[in-house]
């Protein structure tokens, strides 16, 4: 979640996009959708490919936003491949305009979460989760510098490939919690992982300013067999869930 903002969006945008592909020997199939809630689905002979995303903005002080992301692919035979991709991002311009020779602030707080689950040979599970500010004298985010940056990324790759989890903040960010946890390794054949953070966000401005807000969220899940063993195996697949605490939705594989 996004929340407690000290200033409401003069503008705000919301958008969702999800992307699937679903391979076997005998077909390709591939869906695509786009808007403030999105969901694709492909699902072939031996492979399925599940994506949904969610976003909202609500501007009314005290203005919070929230999204959510599930990108889920899983197959059971030989020679399949399964790819789900989705993403959600929330926007808002501001203007902080001081009063002469005064100061004025702008400040969140976030929540930020991503579970991420693989099972399978060959299974990858991503998810990324960005915050970027930008400013300046002009409104037009085009025209504007990158003032301040959060990123929280966490990928589990099952059998034989690192794991990865990182957090990077700029300087007006606060940091409270970076806690990946969870059952994770490179000699695990299943692995899931939450990562959490926790932070806020706080800078002062001396002089009229225009502040662009941009929250990106995306997760990717893929599997596939490439038939190198004698009988057909059988891949439960992944799921990756990711997403602003505040929407109330949960997904599980069955």
């Amino acid at each position: 979640m996004l929340s407690n903002f000290n200033q409401s969006p003069d503008l705000s945008t919301v958008s969702a996009q999800t992307n699937t592909m679903a391979m076997t020997p005998v077909n390709v199939i591939s869906d695509s959708d786009e808007g403030e809630n999105a969901r694709s689905a492909s699902a072939g002979d031996s492979a399925t490919a599940i994506a949904e995303a969610d976003s909202l903005f609500f501007t009314n002080p005290p203005a919070f936003a929230a999204n959510t992301t599930l990108s889920e692919a899983f197959g059971d035979a030989e020679n399949f491949f399964g790819f789900a991709q989705s993403e959600a991002s929330v926007t808002g311009g501001f203007l902080i305009n001081p009063a002469p020779n005064s100061t004025e602030t702008f400040s969140f707080d976030l929540t930020a979460f991503s579970t991420l689950i693989t099972s399978g040979e060959e299974s990858k599970a991503k998810a990324d989760i960005s915050i970027v500010i930008l400013g300046g004298t002009d409104p037009n985010p085009v025209n504007q510098t990158v003032f301040d940056f959060f990123s929280v990324f966490g990928e589990l790759n099952t059998l034989g490939q690192d794991d990865i989890f990182s957090v990077e903040v700029s300087d007006n960010f606060t940091l409270n919690t970076f806690l990946p946890s969870g059952d994770f390794g490179v000699d695990l054949e299943e692995e899931l992982a939450d990562v959490l953070a926790i932070g806020s966000y706080h800078r002062q401005f001396d002089r009229p300013t225009y502040l662009t807000f941009i929250e990106t969220k995306e997760t990717k899940a893929t599997v596939k067999d490439s038939a190198q063993v004698p009988e057909p195996i059988s891949t439960l697949g992944l799921l990756v869930f990711s997403g602003l605490v505040g929407l109330n939705s949960r997904r599980r594989i069955s």
